[in-house]
């Protein structure tokens, strides 16, 4: 292999086209096209798959020391490290935000109902701030510091560290982590001793509790409604008393319903003054057509008129039918000359006399007629006497409803004068006593929500506490890999650039593509001695 140390750098572009003439005996003439610039040129001399693994293997075969000095540079000090950090622990726990605390409000309406949490994803973010707070941490070092089991906390233990500086430590250590597409947010502290990560996540997560409660509840709500139910309750008695005194003084009790009434009875008395106008007139026209008909009526008529028999020879013409029968009757049973035949013909005869002159003398028929007074005419006296009381009646009637109709309307037209001022002061007691309920119910929740936080119980739930053995928050193997494959990358781009790098001819790829000729041959190194 040939070493030229005085030729130029290789190129990186194209080269022109070389003629080179190589001559000797039975070789002809060989005109090369070289096009130089890269493997795989137009020149046709590109390298194979085989030749690049060789020249790769070439290399790392060659450079095999700046490879191993470079591998034990870069990985030997991580992996002393990794071997001699101390081992880490991680401490997790998980909260979940619910919507609404569990105690149901005192009475179920829009208007007096504890509003509801509605979750979404800045209400999760906003409590991630919460915890991670500087108040909070720092509640967090004081309650480790106070705490009775002789430990302090973690990082002030040597008396290294200020309190401002333990704070830090704190915050920078602790990972909060809201899980996606829920309400649940992740609290994570990393630390050599499990024991102190523990403790550590159990006190942010009791203190996350009682902080909770105080940046969202309402320390000074129930002195706040108290003073203002004392200002109510004046107010309220103020109101009640302006409205008995104008109801005393104005007689007024409940002016819609007795306007309501009023209106019911103007309707009433109006109906029946319309209905008795109605019956004067027609009673007056009724007096007035009587009136005619009395005086087209006499006052005496004759009330009845008969003929009759005269009863004497009535009475005759019967007995002298009752003697002519027993005469047939005796002539069947005795003879014309018997004296029994005899006495009934000188009765019949006697009767025939008498009636002979009963009717000579006197007349056979007598007419009877009877007058009294006119009873049409009396009728209709005592129809008109019952007309003129009843229309005497019902004009005194309509005098008393019209002066009723004219009292009711002027008590109409002052009822819903007074009702407007009747209505602000009932509104005005109305509302100031509604206000006052509320007040005192809001009062009430007030108090059951600052129990409750003082209690804890809020709507922040505890799902996952850390407990012991913690999981190791670093790993070795990872640390160790990634140590020994960082040094192996840096031995490697150290071979290949150095190796770049170098002006020597490798192969006879390198000749052919540096000079632009074709290779005839080569000669193969000899071996020294």
């Amino acid at each position: 292999m040939a070493n030229d140390s005085g030729r130029r750098d290789r190129p990186n572009g194209r080269h022109g086209n070389v003629n080179v003439n190589a001559g000797g005996p039975g070789n002809a003439v060989s005109n090369a096209n070289a096009n130089l610039g890269g493997f795989g040129g137009d020149g046709g001399w590109g390298q194979n798959g085989a030749d690049q693994v060789r020249d790769i293997l070439h290399v790392i075969f060659k450079r095999w020391r700046l490879i191993l000095a470079l591998f034990l540079a870069v990985a030997l000090p991580g992996l002393m490290a990794t071997l001699l950090r101390k081992p880490s622990y991680q401490a997790a726990a998980k909260v979940m935000i619910s919507t609404a605390r569990t105690d149901p409000t005192l009475q179920p309406t829009d208007l007096t109902r504890l509003d509801t949490i509605q979750l979404n994803e800045s209400l999760v973010n906003s409590e991630v701030q919460v915890i991670g707070s500087r108040d909070l941490l720092e509640r967090v070092i004081r309650q480790l510091a106070m705490s009775g089991d002789g430990a302090g906390p973690p990082h002030l233990e040597g008396g290294s560290k200020t309190f401002g500086q333990e704070v830090i430590s704190l915050g920078t250590n602790l990972t909060i982590t809201p899980i996606k597409a829920s309400n649940v947010i992740e609290i994570d502290y990393k630390s050599p001793d499990q024991m102190a990560a523990t403790r550590v996540v159990n006190r942010v997560v009791d203190e996350y509790l009682a902080y909770h409660a105080a940046v969202h509840g309402y320390k000074g709500l129930p002195r706040f409604y108290d003073e203002q139910l004392r200002t109510l309750e004046q107010q309220v008695r103020k109101a009640s008393d302006a409205l008995l005194s104008f109801s005393e003084r104005e007689g007024i009790v409940d002016p819609k319903a007795e306007i309501d009434v009023a209106v019911k009875m103007s309707g009433e008395v109006t109906s029946m003054l319309r209905e008795t106008v109605t019956n004067i007139a027609g009673t007056e026209a009724r007096v007035q057509v009587i009136h005619d008909q009395i005086a087209s009526q006499p006052e005496i008529i004759k009330h009845s008129q008969y003929l009759e028999v005269n009863p004497v020879v009535t009475q005759l013409t019967t007995q002298l039918v009752d003697r002519e029968v027993d005469r047939v009757t005796l002539l069947r049973k005795y003879t014309d000359k018997d004296r029994h035949v005899r006495d009934n013909a000188e009765e019949i005869t006697d009767l025939r006399d008498r009636l002979d002159s009963e009717v000579r003398d006197r007349p056979t028929i007598v007419s009877h007629q009877l007058y009294r007074t006119n009873p049409i005419r009396e009728e209709r006296l005592r129809i008109l006497l019952d007309l003129e009381s009843s229309l005497r009646e019902m004009r005194a009637r309509q005098a008393t409803l019209d002066e009723e109709l004219s009292h009711v309307n002027r008590r109409l037209l002052n009822l819903r004068q007074k009702s407007v001022e009747y209505d602000r002061l009932a509104q005005e007691s109305k509302n100031r006593q509604e206000t006052y309920e509320l007040y005192v119910k809001r009062l009430q929740e007030a108090r059951i929500s600052q129990a409750m936080d003082e209690q804890r119980l809020v709507n922040v739930d505890v799902v996952q506490r850390p407990a012991l053995p913690l999981p190791r928050a670093d790993t070795r193997s990872v640390s160790l890999a990634l140590s020994m494959i960082a040094g192996l990358v840096v031995g490697l781009a150290g071979a290949f650039g150095r190796e770049y790098m170098s002006r020597t001819l490798r192969s006879e790829y390198d000749v052919v593509r540096h000079l632009g000729l074709s290779l005839l041959g080569s000669i193969s190194e000899v071996p020294k001695g």
